[in-house]
């Protein structure tokens, strides 16, 4: 974990044109910053936002939650509601740990990300000394990004996600339990021993994409994939990843523009009817951007999220690089 490149969200104010960032500082499972707050570290993953309260207050089940058998973790929540939080948490792992890692499962799963796997790799060979990735899930595109930068940092607000994540990475084996049908699970492991990326190479934070804890203009890689569509301020994700990047750096992003009510109010979408020729056009425009990009490279490539033994669903999404000018 390298913590000097994570900040106080929560004080990082603006004086006379110049960010005041604040490092924090580790005592035990304590991260604390100059300032006065305090945030915690649980199973090696520090959760850092803005306002964590809140976000405890929702998602505590997911942050305190004990690893126990996937045969056990199906049992508890068999006789229960879909929407508990201990349910939604499973269906999640189910989903994710599949459609990352499932070439790496046994029994073997899915794998839904072979294709965005193979841009990444393509990168490897134009190496940067940092990168990120906005909301990485279980961890599988850290790994890839790994391989073209000397340290990689995952931003992720599923507390459950990131603890598999950082356990995956640190080479360990991880059991989940894959959805067969309602709330019923078989159980599966992720073998993980030739993923293990040394702690020096990697951090991974439990924080808000909209508002990462990190420096800018650090990172000469900024990903962001199959996210857009996932937050409440879709131009503010943009606007965070070129707020992120490093001159001469690039960002990688890719979406099915999948809206949803429920994520997000109607303003937000962007593009109307074609959203892929829109977002090319903020980036080449550079609008409510930092400057103009040249876009390097677009394509549409398959994106599949297995939900249970019957149903699968599969995205076309649009995939964007572009360059940092």
């Amino acid at each position: 974990m390298n913590l000097d490149l994570v900040v106080c969200p929560a004080c990082r104010t603006a004086t006379e044109g110049r960010i005041d960032v604040r490092t924090l500082e580790r005592t035990g499972d304590i991260l604390s910053c100059v300032c006065g707050r305090r945030y915690p570290v649980v199973d090696e993953v520090p959760i850092v936002m803005a306002h964590p309260h809140a976000y405890l207050r929702s998602e505590i089940a997911t942050v305190v939650e004990r690893d126990v058998s996937p045969e056990v973790a199906a049992l508890l929540v068999e006789g229960g509601p879909d929407d508990a939080p201990y349910a939604r948490l499973l269906e999640h792992l189910s989903v994710y740990m599949d459609a990352q890692w499932g070439d790496h499962a046994s029994p073997p799963g899915d794998f839904g990300a072979e294709a965005i796997q193979q841009k990444l790799a393509e990168r490897a060979h134009h190496r940067v000394d940092l990168a990120v990735e906005l909301g990485c899930s279980v961890g599988r595109f850290v790994s890839e990004l790994a391989a073209g930068a000397f340290h990689v940092v995952g931003v992720d607000m599923h507390a459950g996600a990131m603890r598999r994540a950082r356990r995956i990475l640190d080479g360990e084996n991880v059991a989940f339990g894959r959805r067969m049908a309602g709330r019923h699970y078989e159980p599966a492991i992720v073998q993980a021993r030739d993923r293990a990326l040394p702690s020096s190479r990697h951090t991974l934070v439990c924080g808000d994409a909209l508002d990462p804890p990190l420096i800018h203009g650090m990172f000469g890689r900024v990903v962001a994939l199959n996210v857009l569509d996932s937050v409440s301020q879709p131009r503010q994700l943009l606007s965070v990843m070129d707020g992120l990047c490093a001159r001469g750096g690039e960002v990688i992003l890719s979406s099915p523009y999948a809206w949803q009510s429920n994520v997000m109010a109607d303003a937000e979408r962007i593009g109307g009817a074609d959203p892929a020729a829109e977002i090319t056009r903020i980036f080449r425009e550079g609008i409510n951007l930092s400057g103009p990009y040249v876009v390097e490279e677009e394509c549409d490539l398959v994106w599949t999220l297995r939900r249970d033994a019957r149903s699968t669903v599969n995205y076309r999404t649009h995939y964007l690089r572009a360059r940092k000018s």
